[in-house]
């Protein structure tokens, strides 16, 4: 039993997370289509191989969070190989588009019962919205560039405060999920590191489309233990939302880093911008606590 769950929540997404990263690297031009593809279909791969394939039609939310996943895949993937620039302005619809339908469908009766998780959720679409939005209007930019080095370590981190906040929340499954998110986006991590150290200095930037879906992904996996987690903590799920919504404010600290040993500056920049789901962490421990 615990091989299994070794085997399904940490190895074989980061083996997945791996083989993304490499795909995408060797994708060339189309390299933000390939991410924007195959994470969402990974973590919909994924979570069939934690649940079990989901009932057709799903009735549950936990059976619709796979094909809303697989849906994902292949919308953000046209997107990224029809849309060469988008305006912020559509850039933040289409996030909102793409929260909005899946957090009704999935969470609409819970949410219609339940006010606080529904000021909840719609606190988590505020937060995301904006920080899409955020991140568009720098596009192109210096400060465009130093988020780009912090953007996957603050969704690896979101996935793991995501983890810690369902377990606590007394939702195990989705503390699975949320944990083999974590390894999809490390076996990720641990490829663009690599490229890195060997000298690409943009290994940590994800194309437009790419680092959307990414996000998307991270977010998801926040949304439904914030929909289905009977006692998660509303202000941890809030401020591990914002871990990767702040990821602009690295314009700020990245430059102050140069000085670091090189190897480092990715995981000193990463650590910082891991200080709201870190803070999110705490917060839930503590609601657990008492």
């Amino acid at each position: 039993m615990l091989q299994t769950m070794i085997l399904t929540i940490a190895v074989i997404p980061l083996a997945l997370g791996v083989v993304a990263a490499l795909v995408a690297n060797a994708a060339g031009s189309r390299k933000a289509a390939a991410i924007a593809f195959l994470i969402p279909l990974f973590a919909s791969a994924i979570l069939i191989g934690i649940d079990g394939w989901p009932a057709f039609p799903p009735v549950r939310a936990a059976h619709k969070v796979p094909y809303v996943l697989a849906i994902g895949a292949v919308v953000f993937a046209v997107a990224a190989l029809s849309v060469r620039k988008a305006h912020a302005g559509l850039t933040a619809l289409a996030a909102a588009i793409a929260i909005a339908l899946p957090a009704w469908w999935l969470g609409r009766n819970i949410l219609a019962n339940n006010s606080q998780k529904a000021t909840v959720v719609a606190v988590l679409f505020v937060i995301a919205v904006v920080g899409v939005a955020w991140q568009a209007l720098r596009r192109n930019t210096s400060a465009e560039m130093a988020q780009a080095q912090v953007l996957p370590q603050a969704l690896f981190a979101t996935s793991v405060a995501g983890a810690i906040v369902a377990i606590l929340g007394g939702y195990m499954g989705m503390a699975m999920f949320n944990g083999a998110l974590a390894a999809l986006a490390g076996g990720f991590l641990l490829v663009t590191y690599i490229r890195y150290l060997r000298g690409d200095e943009n290994a940590f930037r994800l194309p437009g489309g790419g680092a959307l879906a990414f996000a998307w992904v991270a977010f998801a996996g926040v949304l439904v233990t914030a929909i289905s987690a009977p006692k998660a903590s509303s202000a941890a799920l809030v401020a591990t939302a914002l871990t990767p919504a702040l990821t602009p404010l690295a314009a700020l600290y990245g430059p102050r880093m140069a000085h670091a040993p090189r190897a480092l500056l990715p995981l000193i920049t990463g650590l910082i911008a891991a200080v709201p789901a870190l803070a999110g962490i705490l917060i839930a421990s503590l609601h657990f606590a008492g």
